[in-house]
């Protein structure tokens, strides 16, 4: 199998999806995707990751045309893609349900305003967000990308 990592993604900055698919016989090729960072050659679904709930909230609630994340949105749904933001929080933060408990210390985005915007998200272009630790992330990708859980774990 063949992961392909976005070029954008700096070299070794996630270390541990490069880990997790050695360990598993899974190639990553480094190209250039349309939109997120991860995806299966010839794969309908992508992967966007985020550090953490401050990032997606950043992301979110800038709305302007020249943002990056928002110029993805609206590609992957032109494209047909189906885009998955995968955040890599950890701690509480286990399910999209989870987010109006959290709290930012960088921002005055309250958990309940991120996930409004989360679901409109959903609602209008398609983006489903799931949420990990770092130590999962390469398991989780692939698990989105094929439909398979791996219960062994890391």
């Amino acid at each position: 199998m063949i992961l392909i990592e976005d070029t954008r993604n700096k070299e070794g900055k996630h270390k541990n999806v490069h880990d997790y698919c050695q360990k598993h016989g899974i190639e990553i090729v480094r190209q250039a995707l349309p939109v997120g960072d991860y995806m299966l050659v010839d794969g309908r679904i992508s992967i966007d990751t985020k550090e953490h709930l401050d990032e997606v909230a950043r992301n979110l609630m800038n709305r302007s045309d020249k943002s990056r994340f928002w110029r993805e949105v609206r590609k992957s749904r032109e494209m047909g893609i189906r885009l998955v933001i995968l955040c890599e929080h950890g701690g509480q933060i286990k399910t999209i349900n989870d987010v109006p408990k959290w709290k930012s210390r960088y921002s005055p985005v309250t958990g309940r305003r991120l996930i409004d915007e989360m679901i409109r998200l959903d609602y209008a272009y398609g983006v489903r967000f799931v949420f990990c630790d770092k130590r999962s992330t390469g398991r989780k990708i692939m698990e989105i990308l094929t439909g398979v859980e791996d219960n062994k774990g890391e």
